[in-house]
């Protein structure tokens, strides 16, 4: 019995406070003291490895004169050596292995990062991430871990924010694109990947019974919420026509941006599984349309005041109004999920 079968049984009986602690004990509900304690050892080793790669970056950093070129790579890329031997000497999903990989994952960062302030390339710092992307995927792929897919979903994701929201000219990949593409047509182009990391994770969820633990719910979860906010930005800088490079196509982005919320809306409320996507969704409309009052009451007679009346209105019915909706919906699907 899951933790959501125990609280309908719990609230259709109406158990006491004593009951409902015995109901809990006997149904397991709550972590055991051995579950509690792997949690937290898990959580420590994995921050005792971010520790461990930011406090490589500090210490080049901090002795910048006093390594040589040499010197800087050799201990980067010995320490990169040292996690890749242990993943092939404890490979995953041993836990040591799993490890390994991250710090060599994060080190791979590090050591573009090395690269490119030694020499000066010239690079933007949108390439640095796209080759961290490149380059550790393989690591990923071997580490068969939520958290390491996790690292990466959110290194590919900056990289993504610094080109299509920044459209820094230049590089290797920006003879893809001419100059007419608008800022918000290219958030929306971040938004379709991550739509389709989305839509992959859902697909390995369902099909294949193994890929539950690697793509968990909090890991589709993270990467639709990248997708919509993505979207989110797209929006608001079409409404605002605010950017490097805004263009006439700005107004065809708003309406891109909303199909996409809409079939992920649709989809949603298909599947009935989950309304996190319903409740970013609501947060994404009540975002732009507060941007949307902004701009066009701010160049009219109303006043600042009057203005942020309005602004605080919206927010207070729209986001009263989501509530109220996504909280139906859910206990729509709870009794529908009860009764079959």
């Amino acid at each position: 019995m899951n933790r959501k079968e125990l609280d309908e049984l719990i609230e259709h009986y109406q158990l006491t406070a004593h009951q409902v602690e015995r109901a809990l004990a006997l149904a397991h509900a709550r972590p055991t003291a051995p579950e509690t304690s792997r949690f937290a050892i898990r959580t420590l080793l994995l921050s005792g490895v971010l520790s461990l790669a930011a406090g490589i970056v500090f210490f080049i950093a901090a002795n910048w004169s006093e390594l040589r070129i040499m010197g800087r790579f050799v201990l980067t890329e010995g320490l990169l050596l040292v996690t890749l031997m242990l993943a092939l000497w404890q490979p995953p999903p041993r836990p040591l292995g799993r490890y390994a990989l991250f710090g060599a994952f994060m080190l791979v960062g590090a050591l573009l990062a090395l690269f490119g302030q030694t020499y000066q390339t010239g690079a933007n710092i949108y390439e640095l991430f796209l080759t961290w992307t490149a380059l550790g995927l393989p690591l990923v792929i071997a580490g068969l871990w939520a958290p390491l897919w996790a690292a990466w979903v959110l290194v590919l994701n900056l990289a993504l924010g610094l080109f299509c929201g920044l459209r820094p000219e230049g590089g290797p990949i920006w003879f893809l694109f001419s100059a007419g593409w608008g800022t918000p047509t290219l958030l929306l182009i971040a938004t379709l990947a991550n739509l389709a990391l989305w839509a992959l994770a859902e697909i390995l969820s369902q099909k294949v019974a193994a890929a539950v633990h690697l793509v968990p719910s909090s890991l589709r979860r993270l990467v639709l919420a990248c997708a919509i906010g993505f979207a989110t930005w797209a929006g608001i800088l079409a409404i605002l026509r605010f950017g490097p490079y805004p263009t006439q196509t700005d107004g065809w982005s708003v309406l891109w941006m909303l199909a996409i919320l809409a079939g992920v809306a649709a989809y949603t409320m298909r599947r009935r599984a989950d309304v996190l996507p319903l409740m970013l969704i609501a947060s994404s409309i009540i975002l732009v349309v507060m941007f949307a009052i902004g701009k066009n009451t701010g160049s009219g007679r109303m006043g600042r005041l009057e203005m942020a009346l309005l602004v605080a209105l919206w927010l207070i019915i729209s986001s009263g109004a989501a509530a109220r909706i996504i909280m139906k919906l859910l206990r729509t699907w709870r009794a529908a999920e009860q009764g079959a």
